[in-house]
């Protein structure tokens, strides 16, 4: 569960702040230490042993079998009718726990830390919690599972380039280099600019629109930078990119007729994928300008 996993983490010296809506008795018992709060005082500050001996002083014993953490609200909650009796039970409970002992041992624990030594703040005044290469790993991997979730999408883009670049070859299929070949070849290479620019640019003018909230959320959060965010997901979804080009040209440059040789289809293979790459950063442009995937 969560909580067990952040259990693990406090375990590796980290600290963990959890708030939980009536834990099981299992979870309850993770906990190192619990706050318990009503009326805006403190009802209790420490280890789940220590509340059962705390609740027992003051007259509140927890059931055998019972959960601890569903005894305790019930305890500290203001019952609808009987208000006033709540509120003084309440208020008994907080000020018995000021003067216990384990409200002492905590007032001369804080008495003993230099409170007064200001934290050191950045000198931007900002700060992230994990390194640049970890925010970029991070970011890099959702956004790898992200294409992998969707392999329908990744098969649609595929057949798509396979068909266009058939009905191209069949089009222009077999030129030869007369003046009417090399009118139908640059007009085949027209359309093999035209198919790798408007085919990418509308495969990715909604890709950060869809995830802007989510972006501005863990942005304002400190959780990574605009520029790890940008690079992850454009160098996840990269291998797609760099597929289509090379699939289109695979199947049209040799049925149209193209020159041969290997250097030359190469120097073409580069030439597309350039395109390509070009109107997806376009589309990158046009998403991430656009407030919404309907403006875009």
């Amino acid at each position: 569960s969560v909580v067990q996993v952040l259990k693990k983490l406090s375990q590796k010296g980290k600290t963990v702040i959890l708030t939980i809506h009536q834990p099981s008795s299992e979870l309850f018992e993770l906990f190192d230490k619990i706050l318990l709060m009503a009326e805006g005082r403190v009802a209790f500050l420490g280890t789940p042993s220590e509340a059962v001996d705390f609740f027992s002083y003051v007259g509140a014993q927890c059931p055998t079998n019972y959960n601890p953490a569903d005894f305790y609200v019930q305890v500290l909650a203001v019952v609808p009718g009987r208000e006033i009796e709540s509120r003084d039970r309440i208020a008994k409970i907080c000020d018995n726990f000021a003067i216990s002992k384990v409200a002492r041992d905590m007032e001369q624990l804080l008495a003993t830390k230099n409170l007064e030594k200001p934290l050191e703040q950045p000198e931007n005044g900002y700060t992230y919690k994990a390194t640049w290469f970890m925010q970029f790993r991070a970011v890099l991997w959702r956004s790898w599972l992200s294409v992998l979730k969707e392999p329908l999408l990744v098969k649609v883009r595929l057949i798509q380039t396979t068909m266009v670049a058939i009905l191209i070859g069949l089009i222009f299929l077999g030129q030869q280099l007369t003046q009417v070949g090399v009118m139908n070849i640059n007009g085949a290479i027209f359309l093999f600019l035209t198919n790798m620019t408007f085919q990418n640019v509308f495969a990715t003018i909604n890709v950060f629109t869809s995830e802007l909230p989510v972006f501005m959320r863990e942005a304002r959060s400190r959780l990574y930078r605009c520029d790890t965010y940008f690079l992850g997901k454009t160098i996840a979804e990269l291998p797609l990119f760099l597929t289509v080009p090379l699939v289109f040209t695979a199947i049209a440059y040799p049925m149209i007729g193209l020159r041969a040789g290997v250097m030359h289809f190469f120097n073409c293979l580069a030439l597309v994928t350039l395109v390509a790459n070009v109107s997806t950063s376009f589309g990158y442009l046009i998403s991430c300008a656009s407030s919404s995937t309907w403006m875009a």
